[in-house]
């Protein structure tokens, strides 16, 4: 479905994600540094998966890449909010919530990534 150097983006996206995933996921976050890696996540997503056009992509498939790609923007602008939130936590019981709706958006993520890629193995 995708080409090798555009599967190779998609698989340094979702490697980007597992790195910010396990970031987020203790119990001491350094928000600090989980905005400055959302912020690198999310330019990468706008270059190099974002950028991926349409005629690179099989005419079968098309409608299944639009698709995923405003899914991912969408979750994408979902987890900067959710990310806020995080920073805006007063209490440990708000700031945990939160970082559980991050880690579960950045699973989301995660898992579209891996689908994708699935798919473009399964392709003949």
């Amino acid at each position: 479905m995708l080409s090798q150097s555009h599967n190779q983006a998609f698989r340094e996206f979702q490697q980007a994600l597992e790195q910010m995933y396990c970031q987020v996921e203790p119990d001491h976050v350094a928000r600090s540094a989980i905005q400055e890696q959302f912020q690198a996540l999310k330019g990468l997503f706008i270059t190099e998966i974002a950028s991926i056009s349409v005629e690179d992509i099989p005419l079968d498939y098309v409608s299944r890449w639009q698709s995923l790609k405003t899914e991912i923007y969408k979750q994408i602008r979902l987890l900067e909010n959710d990310l806020m939130l995080l920073q805006a936590s007063r209490t440990p019981d708000k700031a945990k919530l939160r970082q559980k709706r991050v880690c579960d958006r950045i699973g989301t993520l995660i898992d579209y990534c891996q689908g994708w890629l699935q798919q473009s193995q399964e392709q003949p």
